[in-house]
């Protein structure tokens, strides 16, 4: 999180350090996108959807906002090509921008009639910009061909060009790997493509023999190696080829990137470890409604990656903030004993994100633009910032109210539940409260007594709900859910 925190201060104070930067994309017409704006909000953000729902749509439109500077430019014409299928799909496109430059801010415009044109006339504002799309996975034996490879004398042609000390740590760090040199040669198998070489502490290995993972990497270390401050860099489904950890650890490394070079990047992925390492804003879901597209900011991973599974076929669909509030919600419905086996079947809960998101939600379920019955609840701290949405019990956070409760019952009953001497526990779960930020209470309380943080705050939320929750309280919360069922 220190990466993290370190790129908000610089991006959101640093009195534009940041001089070039997409800020939106408006896309009409392309792709079944119909004005719908894309804002970018941090410096590196993921986008996530379902395929086809449009992710590489907004990722190709980002690279033709700019006159390239790093080799040949990117244009409509070429991303969005007219044939005879998709001309009458492509009737009256148009990509609108707003573009940070320097310290003003420029409004741009591309618009097909009968070809694209640009607008304002004149030039595109210029930057360095790269775009890797999935072919960049593709291995060097696969373009030059096996039998060109097995009947070349594969000679080096042309001098060496080695990854320098520091990315080859990094380069190090992201696969798991200790790699002694990685360097790119010219070879008479391909005269257009440089072979990559990595040396292992067995000796040197080319990229007809490396993993997957380790081609795709040495080819995008190579190129950021080199990349100049203030560029825009677009990488389409980031995580391929790349197992969960290297994925976790490659997005550390681009957001260190993007805080020393300053540089923007745009990804698309399917991938919740990519997305767990991104704070919300960073976060940018296409989500297809009943009639048309959107896009909804600041999701959590779990609830990105769940609407694009069919894994579950409930009847309504709970959205909540986090783990802990759906915790919270079943302890609640766990009170009507009755109904509780027809709540399991028929209700699937998700952690979307911060309040805001649950109240976006809730508006599009009002609009009946979701393709599924949901209903949607903030914590009770939240409430008036959501009036629309239900909200759970009390007027604080879920977990403050919990342990602010039972601290004021002596903990009672606590230490039968845990199976921990009363003074011992007692103390841990006095000091947790002592903690500014209440997300921490339940992980200081785990740490201490060898428990998750999750099984702890089950048990207190269910003793919560045993010896605090009021019954005219709970009669409310439970109606209205059994209401919004029927």
């Amino acid at each position: 999180m220190c990466e993290i925190e370190q790129l908000f201060r610089q991006f959101d104070h640093g009195d534009g350090e940041w001089q070039q930067f997409i800020k939106s994309i408006k896309i009409t017409n392309i792709h079944g996108w119909t004005g719908q704006e894309m804002q970018f909000k941090f410096p590196v953000v993921a986008v996530v959807g379902e395929n086809g729902i449009g992710k590489s749509t907004f990722l190709k439109a980002a690279v033709c906002a700019y006159d390239n500077q790093a080799g040949k430019s990117f244009y409509p014409s070429k991303m969005f090509m007219s044939t005879q299928w998709d001309e009458p799909a492509l009737s009256g496109a148009s990509i609108e921008y707003t573009v940070r430059l320097g310290n003003s801010s420029r409004n741009l415009k591309w618009k097909k009639t009968q070809d694209w044109g640009f607008a304002p006339k004149g030039k595109k504002p210029k930057r360095n910009t790269y775009f890797l799309d999935i072919s960049r996975t593709l291995p060097l034996d696969a373009t030059a061909g096996y039998a060109k490879i097995a009947m070349t004398a594969n000679t080096e042609a042309g001098n060496s060009y080695a990854l320098n000390e520091d990315n080859l740590r990094d380069l190090s760090f992201v696969l798991g790997q200790e790699y002694i040199n990685a360097r790119f040669t010219g070879t008479d198998i391909n005269t257009t493509r440089e072979v990559g070489l990595l040396t292992k502490n067995y000796g040197e290995i080319s990229q007809f023999h490396q993993g997957a993972g380790e081609d795709t990497m040495l080819d995008l270390f190579k190129l950021l190696q080199e990349i100049p401050t203030q560029s825009l860099l677009v990488i389409d489904e980031v995580e391929n080829s790349l197992h969960p950890q290297a994925q976790r650890r490659l997005v550390r490394y681009l957001l260190k990137l993007a805080r020393t070079k300053k540089l923007q990047i745009i990804l698309s992925t399917h991938s919740p470890f990519v997305l767990e390492e991104l704070p919300p804003k960073a976060r940018i879901m296409l989500v297809k409604l009943s009639d048309r597209k959107e896009i909804v900011y600041g999701v959590s991973s779990q609830y990105a990656l769940s609407t694009i599974d069919e894994g579950e076929h409930p009847e309504v669909y709970v959205h909540l903030e986090d783990a802990e509030a759906i915790t919270f919600f079943w302890e609640i419905l766990k009170k009507d004993a009755a109904r509780y086996d027809e709540y399991t079947k028929k209700i699937s809960t998700k952690a979307v994100g911060s309040c805001s998101v649950v109240g976006t939600l809730n508006e599009l379920a009002m609009q009946d633009k979701l393709p599924y019955k949901s209903i949607s609840i903030v914590d009770g701290d939240k409430r008036e910032e959501c009036p629309k949405c239900l909200s759970l019990p009390g007027t604080k956070a879920p977990e403050r109210m919990v342990f602010e409760d039972l601290k004021a019952l002596n903990w009672n009953r606590l230490d039968e539940r845990f199976g921990i001497g009363a003074g011992t526990l007692f103390q841990y779960l006095n000091d947790a409260t002592l903690l500014p930020d209440h997300h921490e209470w339940t992980t200081y309380v785990g740490n201490k007594i060898k428990k998750s943080k999750g099984s702890v705050w089950s048990i207190m939320a269910e003793e919560w709900c045993k010896q605090c929750l009021d019954s005219a309280v709970e009669e409310q919360f439970i109606t209205k859910i059994s209401n919004q069922l029927n």
